[in-house]
């Protein structure tokens, strides 16, 4: 429960920040409010004292050294009965020896005398109990018969710093208060700020999500920069397997049609049962091989796979297959390769690409394929060519996407050299297209060799 309570980030911040914030308004009134005591309490006794200085300037002493003060006292407090000031007066042996009016009917304060000179500050009790601040001062009279001591008291009960203090208070806790809210709703907006990137990330994936965009556009702080760097790059993996997946159906797609096509050819053949069994078997091996291999292609994300490659051999095969699929056609064949030549390629792999390419020659040429196959430093070139109408340097790099086809009216799903680049990316190899010297295309496949002729 306290777990789905906190689920938003943004209420945990809200709520970490407000208790820090709490704690430290908490703290800080506390002391303000220790502060201001301790202050009211030093007023109260610089008031006491420039009262008790102004009953020391008032005080006389008679010709029998007792003492005693004018009627009207300077302060009016000192005649007014209950006023809540009170002055009081012992002599040496702790006796009162005068009280100002307004002590008439109060309490005094425990007899206590002071040495000449001293004084003391505390907050007592009467013997009412009643709280007072009281402030004593020794002092000491010369007289015809000699020295008189005495100890003057003035003592203010707590109704003024009470006051004091409670007015304090109840402005530092409205402030308090106010301010707290102030800061909760700062706290929120700052909060609503610092959260919208995550909002717009979040929007942004909503997008993704609903196909209206490919990945996270925005630009953002670096701290979660990298979080959607990860995530652009999870989704860029998830798209390519799934364009992986895609392009190895149609990939298997494509490499059937050419068995299929001989498959179909059989039925229009006056051909003996025997020539019959050994043509189906081949092609449903080589079809089965095909399904086999676009499944590990798939699985494997396109890798290469180890093994050497006879290129005559693959050759011969295709060639055989396609004089049959094309057997109306009464096209030519001419081979070039010398039967040493081999490369570094699944054998699968060589017969996907120069079946799509010789497939494709034979397509549009007119009377001629040729084939041919030569070392180079490094590598391994082979050359099919037709005497079709070629392909402008201008669409060379379009044919080569998959999808696309060289003639719109011809058969086909457009996929076909596109598997030749792919295959041969994987190999570090490249496919190349110009134009032949009889005037039709000419395919170039070159493909790394670590010793350039044998493996």
């Amino acid at each position: 429960m306290a777990y789905r309570r906190f689920s938003s980030l943004r209420a945990r911040l809200l709520a970490v920040a407000s208790l820090v914030m709490l704690m430290f308004t908490a703290v800080t009134v506390g002391v303000l409010d220790n502060a201001f005591e301790r202050a009211a309490q030093n007023s109260v006794r610089e008031q006491l004292s420039a009262q008790l200085y102004a009953l020391l300037t008032a005080a006389e002493l008679d010709l029998a050294g007792a003492i005693y003060f004018p009627e009207r006292l300077a302060e009016p407090r000192f005649s007014v009965a209950a006023s809540g000031l009170y002055a009081f007066v012992y002599d040496v042996d702790g006796t009162l020896v005068w009280r100002s009016a307004s002590a008439l009917t109060a309490a005094a304060p425990r007899a206590a005398t002071l040495p000449v000179g001293t004084n003391s500050f505390a907050l007592e009790s009467d013997a009412r109990q009643t709280p007072l601040f009281v402030l004593r001062f020794g002092v000491a009279w010369e007289a015809d018969g000699g020295v008189e001591a005495f100890t003057f008291v003035v003592a203010e009960d707590l109704a003024r710093y009470h006051a004091q203090v409670g007015a304090f208070r109840r402005n530092l806790y409205f402030w308090g208060v106010l301010g707290i809210a102030f800061l909760l709703a700062l706290q929120l907006s700052i909060l609503h700020w610092a959260m919208r990137p995550l909002r717009a990330v979040a929007r942004e994936i909503g997008k993704v999500e609903a196909g209206r965009q490919r990945l996270i556009e925005g630009v953002y702080p670096s701290e979660i920069a990298g979080l959607t760097r990860n995530i652009n790059r999870l989704i860029d993996s998830s798209q390519q397997a799934l364009d992986r997946y895609r392009n190895s159906l149609g990939d298997l797609a494509h490499s059937l049609k050419t068995p299929l096509a001989v498959l179909r050819g059989l039925c229009d053949e006056d051909t003996g049962a025997d020539a019959v069994k050994i043509t189906l078997r081949e092609q449903t091996r080589r079809m089965g091989d095909i399904v086999d291999h676009q499944l590990k292609r798939a699985s494997s994300s396109g890798g290469a796979s180890g093994g050497w490659s006879v290129v005559r051999e693959v050759v011969d095969r295709l060639v055989s297959t396609l004089r049959k699929v094309y057997a109306d056609r009464g096209l030519s064949f001419t081979v070039d390769v010398a039967a040493d030549i081999r490369v570094p390629m699944d054998s699968a792999d060589l017969m996907e690409i120069l079946g799509n390419v010789m497939d494709n020659a034979c397509k549009w040429g007119r009377e001629r394929v040729e084939v041919r196959a030569e070392t180079e430093t490094g590598q391994i070139v082979i050359q099919v060519i037709d005497d079709g109408p070629g392909v402008g340097p201008d669409r060379v790099r379009e044919v080569l996407r998959r999808g696309v086809r060289a003639d719109e009216q011809m058969a086909g799903q457009g996929i076909g050299l596109a598997v030749v680049r792919d295959v041969l990316e994987s190999y570090h190899g490249s496919v190349d297209i110009d134009s032949a010297p009889s005037g039709g295309a000419r395919v170039l496949l070159r493909i790394p060799s670590p010793s350039g002729v044998d493996g």
